[in-house]
Formats: structure tokens, C-alpha cells, sequence
């Protein structure tokens, strides 16, 4: 597997992520008709299908799974020749976990700060909780955020957009486009910091090892460990339960130092468990006899 693409560009990374919202939006238009129709028309309560996460995910393995082929056939490559999924080893995968909580801890704190200073409208405030938090949801909750969002979200950032910038931009300045883009897909300003943040850590991952399992594994922990957090039943302020968004409540600060001793150690131990001669940055661009256009990268 070619670890770096011809394309997409950073405008054509652009326009696949346009492309995502846009289905995205054209595949929530009916569920909303419905939604008004069953409440409106036939005066029962509404079902709210565009906030069941079971349906959300089939949504979105639509609106990404839609770029990510369109993406394929721009290099002109097979699903199985364009993602190759190296098994991670059990060193790697725990330095993994510890990475990404570290991380979740910090960027919990982070967005504790973001809503002190501006808290979300409260039809978003409505659709968070209804998403994320809804008791009784737990199997299709888990269907969405652990499953179909890592495994589409790093077919198309970390393992078609991220490659495709790596041929045109050095590895740093590739991360934090892809990064930028990763975020600009979750629409809202409150989610933005931590999609940006997290996007870099995962690029970190992808351009150590080279692999799209890592990030996928990676991502999963992250949105698994946000689930849990709503599901536990002790409480740390900031951190666990349903979040109150008009009040602004910060973690302790035990808890924040936590983050970031966790966060440093994983960095520390990922970099320690991977290949120290893996220099992605030398690799030239595609091109294999797949790639028949002689264009120059734009």
C-alpha cells in the first residue's frame, strides 16, 4: 500500500468534505418531514429520527462512504488496494489508549472553558443530549460512535485526505489541513477544538506507523471513553454525567494534571513502541502504473 495518494489535494479534500454535509443534510431532510408530518399531521409525538443514532449512522456511512469511493476512483485504486490494515501490536494499541485519554481528559477541560464563554443555543443544547446522552440508547449509541464514525471518518481524513496532502505538503503542514477539515465536518463551533485536536493526534498515529487501524482504533477509544463518561455513576465534576450547559462547571484540578501526565506518557510510550526508521516524509509521491495522468500536483 502506497502510504502517500496523488490526490485529493487540499481543495479536493475540501470539496469531499462539502460533499459529506451536503448528503448529510439531503438524507436529514426527509426524516425532519417526517418528524413534523407525524407531529403536525397525525398530532402524535414526534419520533425525532434525525437525532436516533442508530439512523445517524446509516446516514453516515452514506454521506462519507460517498466520498471515500469518489476519492478511490480519483486514484484510480480498489478499496482493498488502497487500505491495507497492518495489525497494530499490544504495546502499540495501550499506548493508544493512554494517548487518547489523556487527551479526552484535556479537551474536556477545554470545552468546559470554550462554553464559559459561549454557551450553545439551546436547540443544540436539546439535540447533544437526545444524541448523546438519551438513557435507553446505549447499543445504538455505541453503533454510531464506536463503530461507524472512527471506521468511515479515518477511510476519508487519515487514510484518503491526509494522504493525499502528504504529496504535496510536508507531514506537519498535511496533519493540520486534514486536521482543519476533520473539524470543519462537525459543523458546530463547540465541538471544533476538540475534532482539531483530536484530528492532529490521529495523523500523529498515521504518519508513525502508517496504518488507518491505528486511527481507526484510536478514534474509536476517544468516542467510546465520551460514551462512558455519560454512563458511569460516580461523579467528577466537568468530566462524567450528563453535562448541565448553563451552568459552567470546571474538573478538579487533580483531574486535569491526571490528563496531561497521561497524555505526555502516551505520547512518549507510542513513539518509543513504533518504527524509529519509518520517515514517511522521504517516501516519493504514487506512482504506480495506476496513475495514468502526468498532471503535476496543483
Amino acid at each position: 500500500m502506497d502510504r502517500k495518494l496523488r490526490r485529493p489535494g487540499f481543495w479536493g479534500g475540501v470539496l469531499l468534505v462539502l460533499l459529506a454535509l451536503g448528503l448529510q443534510l439531503a438524507l436529514a431532510i426527509p426524516l425532519g418531514i417526517i418528524d413534523v408530518v407525524v407531529e403536525q399531521g397525525l398530532h402524535r409525538p414526534s419520533p425525532q429520527l434525525e437525532r436516533q443514532p442508530l439512523i445517524i449512522g446509516f446516514v453516515n456511512i452514506v454521506a462519507i462512504g460517498v466520498p471515500i469511493v469518489l476519492g478511490l476512483r480519483l486514484n484510480r485504486l480498489s478499496f482493498r488496494s488502497a487500505f491495507a490494515f497492518p495489525r497494530p501490536t499490544a504495546f502499540q494499541v495501550a499506548s493508544v489508549a493512554l494517548t487518547v485519554l489523556g487527551a479526552c481528559v484535556l479537551l474536556s477541560e477545554a470545552d468546559n472553558v470554550f462554553r464559559s464563554f459561549l454557551r450553545p443555543p439551546q436547540w443544540l443544547q436539546k439535540a447533544m443530549k437526545d444524541l448523546f446522552f438519551t438513557e435507553g440508547k446505549v447499543l445504538s449509541q455505541i453503533f454510531l460512535l464506536v463503530i461507524v464514525a472512527p471506521v468511515t471518518e479515518e477511510l476519508l481524513f487519515r487514510g484518503l485526505i491526509l494522504r493525499g496532502l502528504l504529496s504535496r505538503y510536508r507531514p506537519a503542514v498535511a496533519a493540520l489541513l486534514t486536521s482543519l477539515l476533520f473539524a470543519a465536518l462537525h459543523v458546530n463551533p463547540w465541538q471544533f477544538l476538540s475534532a482539531f485536536f483530536l484530528g492532529i493526534v490521529l495523523a500523529w498515529f498515521y504518519l508513525r506507523t502508517g496504518s488507518v487501524l491505528v486511527c481507526v482504533i484510536g478514534h474509536a477509544i476517544a468516542n467510546a471513553l465520551m460514551l462512558l463518561c455519560s454512563l458511569v455513576s460516580w461523579n467528577i465534576p466537568g468530566l462524567t454525567g450528563t453535562p448541565d450547559y448553563s451552568v459552567t462547571v470546571f474538573q478538579p484540578v487533580w483531574v486535569d494534571i491526571s490528563g496531561l501526565v497521561l497524555f505526555v506518557l502516551g505520547l512518549w510510550s507510542f513513539h518509543r513502541a513504533t518504527d524509529h526508521d519509518f520517515k514517511i516524509a522521504d517516501e516519493p509521491p504514487q506512482t504506480d502504473g495506476q496513475i495514468t495522468d502526468s498532471t503535476p500536483p496543483t
